[in-house]
């Protein structure tokens, strides 16, 4: 007999109880895909760093080291497990050519690219299927963080030159590494034989080496690093915990991840307005049927669970339907985890968790059926079927109509109607105002992402050319031929240097720690600061939120830095963001006169016209390899272009849900209300309204409810968004916890908007072509 129901109201009202199944399919399938990027990136890294084993603490390094005082330090130090230092040889771009499709050179990958073999206890380099990669002599592996820049594919030839050595390889594998897989890691891996590696290390590239560690406890790796650099031990390079190795290697799903649960959540909510709107059009069309069924008897629990078995199997079929399109898309968004951490087999957690997130969808909208169909108990016989009163107010609208002499009839009577009785619109109000907002965040998220500013998020100002100087031996003469080139350049209008130290400070916990200090005369100028400004006397200091953290200290407050054999007193003049090394970093433009140096940065702004690629590309070819000379936004680029690219395909699906979305609303409501209106329709169309008349009425009424709506979600998305996506990204502790969004006005507050109004005016004029089949006269007699 449900079944027979079912099949007859789909005949009778299939507009609305097929949109009805087309939201809850839309609104599951989006849930779904949530949770399964979620559970896909847990499992799958997981999976991976249980095979490839990732280091707690990593120190790289780049000259000689002294493995015995190494082997000394750890084998004293409580908590260790194990521990290993293997080689790396270092390459620049320029030496590698690829022969395939194409011939091309890496020589603009902005990662530090090494050459090694593979490991035998831990940190192993991994194919797809998580399998411990083994290349034969001339063979090499690719990372697969280099095939979204790099058209490289199995069966291409990469050619290395350097030092005068020329070496062949044969592309037979591409590498997934557990620990140096994201753009925002500063480091890759190539993947060669024992025999090769042994032939080539010492004669071509430089030397450098990863001292890895493990613990018991992955959380020791922060104390472990302050111990291992006050002993004096090998330190020329970049030293990374567990835990920024785990963030920065999920950043770019994270941040997918949270564009997806932010609409998932809302989607829920309107979800439940859809719901209740669908039945209560249902309700209001079958108000005699009701009336009917109360006078002969039928209780309320029978009445109740006839409608409520109804849309507990369509709820159950929209849920059933958005599930298994779900996990056809889901690769759309779940691709680039197994691209970055292997293939991840099918596990229980993987299966369950989106079932249970659709069985709670059920749960939560059967509940919310039964709560509306509550409207049921209390009408009487007398109301359904004499009154007709029905389950909604009637209220009296005055008609105004002695001003239409100066605006039209059919305005007058809208902009009336709406004003007064505005309760009767806010679904539309409502449905207008989030998925405004749904649509804009992440398209703020997006901008933010892609703008040239977003670089005073990672430690640097906003200018034309970055050059790093990559540390080793011969780092201060490089400072020189560097410092020389840029003062005798008539191309630039002016740049500023920055020197990287290492001093010594007290953590909250009243130990010393070690502290990385960039300084000079604009160090810290052009950040976003959360607190204070930027250092401008010689005894401030600015510290990384991070940073300000771990010593528990805040803007204002007073640290001691320790530094050749003395000390000296600094104010804290601000607290900013950064995710660079790890976001523990620090500003000063003290200049710490006789502390050696770790690295030095120059940043460029050249006179106008001057094209900074072209500059770049004329300063690398002149000073040769040991330097990273970049246009800044292609450094953005490289850096962020992965996550990006992930955000974009989020926010491009969390814009056709919300153009869906707002059109399958405003279907629904237009049914509701036209049930409603049949009386009033009649009554207009015998004192001579035309049915163009009667559409206009609804398409004012509309529009402007869904103007109200689009403008106060595109005014609070622009207040509040920023602060909702901060402390997502609090969360991560990846040293950013505030975020300005970077706008872009013409999409914002124009494209967006006019869209939504034109999907909102279109779905209304074509859901009012059924007034042009209303008959007066049974109209009236209903």
């Amino acid at each position: 007999m449900n079944l027979k129901m079912l099949k007859n109201d789909f005949k009778r009202n299939r507009a609305g109880n097929v949109s009805l199944l087309l939201f809850m399919t839309l609104a599951a399938g989006l849930v779904v895909v949530a949770t399964i990027v979620v559970t896909q990136l847990i499992t799958s890294m997981t999976g991976m760093y249980k095979t490839a084993k990732p280091p707690h603490f990593l120190q790289m390094h780049k000259g000689g080291i002294n493995q015995e005082a190494i082997d000394e330090f750890n084998s004293s130090y409580d908590g260790i497990t194990a521990w290993q230092t293997l080689s790396m040889i270092d390459v620049y771009g320029d030496d590698l050519k690829v022969y395939g499709n194409d011939v091309f050179s890496l020589s603009d990958c902005r990662l530090d690219i090494s050459l090694v073999k593979q490991n035998k206890e831990y940190d192993f380099l991994l194919d797809e299927d998580r399998n411990i990669i083994n290349v034969n002599k001339g063979e090499i592996g690719i990372p697969v963080i280099l095939l979204d820049s790099y058209d490289i594919n199995l069966g291409d030839t990469v050619v290395l030159t350097s030092n005068g050595v020329t070496k062949k390889f044969k592309v037979t594998a591409f590498v997934h590494d557990a620990q140096m897989n994201s753009t925002l890691c500063s480091s890759t891996r190539m993947l060669i034989s024992d025999e090769d590696f042994k032939e080539l290390f010492g004669n071509v590239g430089e030397n450098e080496y990863l001292i890895e560690v493990y613990f018991k406890d992955s959380s020791m790796a922060s104390d472990y690093r302050t111990a291992y650099e006050k002993a004096g031990l090998p330190q020329n390079g970049q030293a990374v915990t567990y835990t920024v190795i785990f963030l920065l290697s999920a950043f770019r799903d994270i941040a997918m991840a949270m564009v997806l649960i932010l609409v998932s959540m809302l989607l829920v909510m309107v979800a439940l307005m859809c719901i209740k709107y669908t039945v209560m059009a249902a309700l209001e069309e079958e108000i005699g049927e009701i009336g009917t069924m109360k006078a002969i008897g039928i209780s309320y629990e029978d009445i109740r669970n006839l409608y409520l078995v109804k849309y507990k199997m369509m709820v159950a079929a929209g849920i059933t339907i958005g599930y298994v399109l779900a996990l056809m898309i889901s690769n759309v968004f779940t691709g680039h985890v197994s691209n970055t951490f292997g293939k991840q087999s099918v596990s229980i957690l993987t299966m369950g968790l989106p079932v249970a997130a659709c069985a709670l969808v059920y749960l939560i909208t059967n509940h919310y059926c039964k709560k509306i169909l509550k409207k049921i108990k209390k009408v009487t016989v007398v109301d359904a079927l004499v009154t007709g009163k029905g389950f909604g107010k009637k209220e009296r609208v005055k008609d105004g109509l002695y001003k239409s002499k100066t605006i039209s009839v059919n305005l007058l009577v809208s902009i009336r109607e709406t004003f007064h009785n505005f309760g009767g619109f806010v679904i539309v109000f409502v449905v207008m105002f989030i998925v405004s907002g749904i649509m804009i965040v992440p398209m703020n998220i997006l901008n933010t992402m892609e703008s040239k500013e977003f670089i005073s998020y990672m430690g640097s100002s906003m200018d034309d050319i970055l050059i790093e100087i990559d540390s080793g031996e011969n780092l201060e003469n490089k400072y020189v031929i560097i410092n020389k080139l840029l003062k005798e350049d008539a191309d630039i209008e002016e740049y500023k240097e920055f020197r990287s130290v290492r001093v010594e400070t007290v953590s909250s916990e009243d130990k010393w720690m070690n502290l990385h200090v960039d300084c000079g005369n604009y160090a810290g100028k052009e950040l976003k600061y959360l607190v204070g400004t930027a250092p401008s006397m010689e005894d401030e200091i600015a510290l990384s939120k991070l940073n300000a953290d771990e010593m528990g200290k805040n803007a204002g407050d007073s640290i001691i830095l320790r530094f050749m054999d003395r000390q000296k007193e600094f104010v804290i003049s601000g607290i900013y963001q950064d995710v660079t090394s790890g976001g523990y970093t620090a500003k000063a433009i003290y200049s710490f006169a006789g502390v050696d140096a770790e690295k030095y940065q120059f940043t460029i702004n050249l006179a106008g016209g001057v094209d900074a690629g072209k500059k770049a590309s004329q300063w690398s070819d002149k000073l040769g390899g040991g330097y990273d000379i970049e246009p800044m936004e292609e450094f953005i680029n490289q850096t962020l272009g992965g996550v990006s690219r992930q955000v974009k395909v989020a926010t491009t699906a969390v814009l056709v849900v919300g153009i869906l979305l707002a059109a399958l609303i405003v279907v629904l409501f237009m049914k509701l209300r036209l049930a409603k209106d049949v009386a009033q329709i009649a009554a207009m169309k015998a004192i001579g309204f035309t049915n163009s008349d009667v559409r206009k009425q609804y398409l004012y009424k509309i529009g402007m409810v869904s103007i109200a709506g689009i403008f106060a979600g595109t005014l609070m998305s622009n207040i509040f968004g920023e602060g909702i996506v901060s402390v997502a990204l609090s969360t991560t502790q990846l040293g950013i916890s505030r975020i300005t969004f970077i706008i872009n006005p013409w999409i914002t507050f124009v494209i967006i908007p006019l869209v939504l109004l034109a999907v909102a005016a279109g779905m209304t004029w074509i859901s009012t072509r059924q007034i042009r089949e209303y008959n007066i006269i049974s109209l009236i007699n209903e």
